[in-house]
């Protein structure tokens, strides 16, 4: 039963980062980086992408270490097997998107208050509140664009890993 409990959180987690990934990238991003988008409402969908990404911090890392320990026991099953290698890229993977999400919204946050401390942005986030008037969609978009367009791709091979996994297809 916690075996079942983990793979449903694990996987509707790793939906809704994914999925709220792309969307930002293929919907959002360019409404921004074109300027037809206000600078809050850009922050405002920047900072949801964020809270998802510390959300699933948390749960996939919860989650995929039930399933390794109950799944892989001996661990040499994750370095002698197929499905063992596409777990450990799944991991490597969501570390790298983590890392680009967090990376691209700080440097967007940073071109409103270039002296932001990492306490202060991992307490607050990108709220829309700190947002200036003055402030250019274009610009914020910019500052972020290479670290959320490299977050995409890696949601895509999330997925594409997933699906081998789910499948049981042998490489």
């Amino acid at each position: 039963m916690l075996l079942t409990a983990s793979f449903v959180l694990h996987v509707l987690s790793a939906a809704l980062w994914t999925g709220a990934t792309l969307y930002v990238v293929y919907a959002v991003l360019p409404r921004a980086t074109d300027g037809t988008m206000r600078p809050a409402t850009f922050v405002d969908g920047a900072h949801r992408l964020l809270l998802i990404t510390r959300w699933t911090g948390v749960v996939l890392p919860l989650t995929g270490a039930y399933m390794i320990w109950d799944l892989y026991t001996p661990l040499e099953l994750l370095t002698t097997t197929t499905r063992g290698w596409l777990v450990l890229a799944m991991l490597s993977l969501w570390g790298i998107m983590n890392g680009l999400i967090e990376m691209g919204v700080l440097r967007m946050r940073r071109e409103i208050d270039p002296d932001l401390g990492w306490g202060t942005y991992m307490a607050e986030g990108f709220p829309f509140e700190v947002v200036p008037e003055s402030i250019s969609t274009e610009r914020l978009a910019t500052a972020g664009r290479p670290y959320l367009l490299a977050s995409g791709g890696c949601a895509v091979l999330l997925l594409v890993d997933a699906a081998l996994l789910a499948g049981g297809v042998p490489l």
